[in-house]
């Protein structure tokens, strides 16, 4: 079973559709393409502050409390400022071409709705990224040793030290590689196309979008029984104040 998952880092509905996603991809009931899109890419780059619509966000992380399954953690408190998420999804488009697509898609959520980071600037983004591609050595074992860790992992080519170090998107927020640019369009494009400015929104092996709760309601049944009838779902809301 293959699935495709379209979710904005700002969403707390894509917070939860992310955790089934992790749940699924452990229990392998399923193979899942993560795509990340924009809910609005008109925020501002220095934060937007949730106090322009504070009834919206509490109707939002007051209903994702509601819909989480036993084990999973919902947005406990609404963001101080809401991210522009340009470099946030070029990193992510980027993390596909290194594999560590899902590590990094992890660390983004749990970086916005778990520490409240701020993630509108590159470079704050690239840091996560060189977290994952290039963790700090053990200096333990060179204490006592005349050699030194070798620097890139030992490939001395300047893109791939580039890459490793995290600079995997322009300062301005772009992918840093045109593969990573058509990527991240490519995604935009379908997901306009298959169910239009909703987030999130997961596409079943027959091709059908299912938008916003309804979305996550399948995913749960999936985690519940992959054999499960789909005839009954919840009216459709999705992500208002991204």
């Amino acid at each position: 079973m293959r699935l495709i998952v379209y979710g904005d880092f700002n969403c707390p509905y894509s917070y939860l559709a992310s955790q089934r996603v992790d749940a699924l991809l452990r229990q392998r009931r399923a193979e899942v393409a993560w795509r990340a899109v924009e809910h609005n890419p008109r925020l501002s780059m220095t934060g937007s502050p949730v106090a322009a619509d504070p009834d919206g966000w509490k109707r939002e992380l007051v209903e994702s409390q509601l819909l989480a399954l036993p084990g999973e953690h919902p947005p406990e408190a609404a963001l101080t400022l809401v991210s522009n998420t340009l470099a946030a999804v070029s990193a992510y488009a980027e993390a596909v071409t290194d594999g560590v697509e899902h590590d990094l898609r992890r660390l983004l959520f749990d970086a916005i709705w778990v520490r409240g980071q701020h993630l509108s600037n590159a470079y704050d983004v690239r840091a996560l990224v060189a977290s994952l591609t290039y963790p700090p050595y053990p200096i333990g074992p060179y204490l006592s040793s005349p050699e030194l860790p070798p620097p890139g992992f030992g490939n001395p080519a300047p893109l791939h030290t580039t890459r490793i170090l995290g600079a995997t998107t322009a300062p301005n927020g772009i992918p840093l590689t045109t593969t990573g640019w058509r990527r991240s369009r490519r995604w935009r494009t379908d997901w306009l196309d298959a169910a239009g400015p909703v987030v999130p929104v997961v596409v079943d092996p027959e091709g059908t979008a299912l938008r916003g709760t309804r979305g996550l309601a399948y995913l749960a049944e999936l985690l519940m029984d992959p054999r499960a009838p789909r005839a009954t779902r919840p009216s459709e809301r999705s992500c208002v104040t991204t």
